[in-house]
């Protein structure tokens, strides 16, 4: 069932889908591995690295404050689109920069779903992320759908994430049936003064942001 097909279903079904956005987004991803970071020669805040990703070692300039030699990262090969714009390579105060070593709302990631130390800088991968993995979002779990889900007055049912889970179900693949774990991802919280819950159906492809009532979405 796609993403759309979905939406469609559950609003025929007496729930209100008021929209969807991808969770993460980002095109020509590879995750790298940073061999050596020294300080840019003519910046006092820049680091020049060189990142194997596993098809060749390239130069990076990169403005993090976290950076360093030994992590493994998320590098955007020149090309790649990501929300901000346009990856391309370049030449930041006389050195190289062939790609960009990205932070995680670079990608698109909701801020507000984040730590200080996430936002500070890059994300820095555990030591045993695959170096040349292509599939960088499907590898972070963040390749999946965000549905916008207002709630009607006669489905105060679905206040319940499980609730709003048993909904989907049925609208299911036989093979997405086969995994029924249903699993909180994002966790709870108040926003802006809305009642908001993020729930993943596992196997389903849909993530949940759903809210009662009709204010203002964020």
């Amino acid at each position: 069932v796609s993403p759309e097909m979905l939406a469609e279903k559950l609003t025929r079904g007496g729930l209100e889908v008021e929209g969807m956005e991808k969770m993460a987004q980002g095109t020509n991803l590879i995750i790298g591995h940073v061999l050596s970071c020294v300080p840019h020669p003519n910046s006092d805040h820049l680091h020049v690295c060189q990142v194997n990703t596993g098809e060749g070692v390239r130069q990076i300039v990169c403005g993090a404050p976290n950076v360093a030699a030994g992590q493994k990262v998320i590098v955007a090969l020149p090309g790649c689109v990501l929300p901000g714009g346009e990856i391309k390579s370049g030449v930041v105060r006389g050195e190289l920069s062939d790609g960009m070593i990205c932070a995680l709302f670079e990608l698109g990631v909701d801020r507000k779903q984040l730590t200080e130390q996430q936002l500070a800088g890059i994300e820095v991968l555990p030591d045993d992320a695959p170096v040349g993995n292509r599939n960088v979002l499907e590898y972070l779990g963040l390749d999946d759908i965000i549905y916008d889900v207002s709630l009607t007055p006669n489905r105060a049912d679905c206040l319940s994430v499980w609730a709003l889970a048993k909904e989907v179900d049925p609208h299911r693949s036989d093979h997405q049936k086969r995994n029924r774990k249903v699993s909180a991802v994002l966790g709870q919280g108040h926003q802006q003064g809305r009642h908001q819950a993020v729930t993943e159906v596992a196997g389903s492809g849909a993530s949940w942001s759903r809210h009662q009532g009709h204010q203002q979405r964020r």
